[in-house]
C-alpha cells in the first residue's frame, strides 16, 4: 500500500513538473523602457500603458502565450537578450546593422514620414536655427538610442559636447537647471515631451547616420519566436488591429 501510494505521489509530481514546464514554455519575459512616450509610459496607477505596450499585448493574445514585462533602461535592453536573459524586447528599437549583429528582429511594425525626423528640444529663450549655432553647447540624448550615436558623429564637427543619460525625463530636467542645453530626439517622443513641457521648442535636425528607420521586435539570435511574431504582425496588419493602434497614439484627435 505505501508503495502504491508513492508510486501515485511521484506520478503526481511528475505530471506537476510537466504542466508547469509547459507553462514556462508559453510564458515569455519581454524587455521595455517606460518613458518613452507614447510608445511605452508608466500611467497614475504603476501600470504599462502605450503603443508598444498595446501591440504586445495584442501579439500575446494572437500567440496564446503569457508575458511577463521587465522595465529596465533601454542601454542594456541588447545586451540582455544577447545573454538570453529575456526572450522579447519592444521599445520603439530601430533595427540598425550593428544591432541585427547581435540580436535579431521582426518584420518592421511602425515606420512613418515622422520616424526619419529628430528635433532638438531645448529652452524656448534659446535661438537655435542652424548646426553651427549647437557650438560650445551641451547637448543629451538617451543612452543606446540612434539619437546618441547621431549626436556623437557630429560633436567634433560643430564643436558641441555630449551627455548622454538613461531617460529622457532625467535630461529635461537637466535642461530646466540649465546644466543641459538641449535634448535630441524622435519627431513623435519629441512631441510628447513638449507637450507636457511648454518651456521647450524644438528645432529639426537635419542630420542623420544614413541607418534604415522604423521600430522592430528584438529577439534573442536564433530565437523561435521570431516566424510566429512575424506572422501575428502580419496577421494584426490584415485584421487592421496594427492600424487601430497607430491611430490611438500617434494620430489623436483634438477635442
Amino acid at each position: 500500500m505505501k508503495k502504491m501510494k508513492l508510486m501515485a505521489c511521484l506520478v503526481g509530481l511528475l505530471v506537476t513538473l510537466y504542466a508547469c514546464q509547459n507553462n514556462d514554455e508559453n510564458t515569455l519575459i519581454v524587455l521595455t523602457s517606460s518613458g518613452y512616450e507614447p510608445y511605452e509610459m508608466v500611467d497614475e496607477n504603476g501600470e504599462l500603458i502605450g503603443f508598444d505596450i498595446d501591440l504586445m499585448h495584442a501579439i500575446a493574445a494572437y500567440l496564446e502565450i503569457d508575458i511577463v514585462w521587465q522595465d529596465v533602461d533601454f542601454d542594456g535592453i541588447i545586451a540582455s537578450l544577447q545573454m538570453k536573459q529575456a526572450d522579447v524586447a519592444i521599445a520603439g528599437i530601430t533595427p540598425t546593422e550593428a544591432r541585427a549583429q547581435i540580436v535579431d528582429f521582426s518584420h518592421i511594425y511602425y515606420n512613418s514620414e515622422a520616424g526619419l525626423q529628430n528635433y532638438l528640444l531645448f529652452d524656448s529663450t534659446q535661438t537655435i536655427t542652424t548646426l553651427e549655432d549647437l557650438e560650445g553647447l551641451v547637448l543629451g540624448a538617451q543612452l543606446g538610442t540612434i539619437q546618441a550615436e547621431l549626436l556623437q558623429s557630429l560633436s567634433e564637427t560643430y564643436g558641441f559636447t555630449v551627455d548622454l543619460r538613461t531617460t529622457n525625463a532625467q535630461i529635461v530636467e537637466e535642461i530646466k537647471s540649465n546644466r543641459i542645453d538641449g535634448l535630441v530626439v524622435e519627431s513623435l517622443v519629441a512631441n510628447a515631451i513638449i507637450a507636457q513641457n511648454s518651456f521647450l521648442t524644438s528645432w529639426l535636425v537635419e542630420a542623420d547616420l544614413g541607418h534604415m528607420y522604423g521600430n522592430a521586435i528584438a529577439f534573442s539570435k536564433d530565437s523561435p519566436w521570431l516566424e510566429p511574431f512575424n506572422e501575428a504582425l502580419a496577421a494584426l496588419e490584415s485584421d487592421g488591429t496594427l492600424a487601430e493602434l497607430v491611430s490611438k497614439w500617434f494620430e489623436p484627435t483634438s477635442n
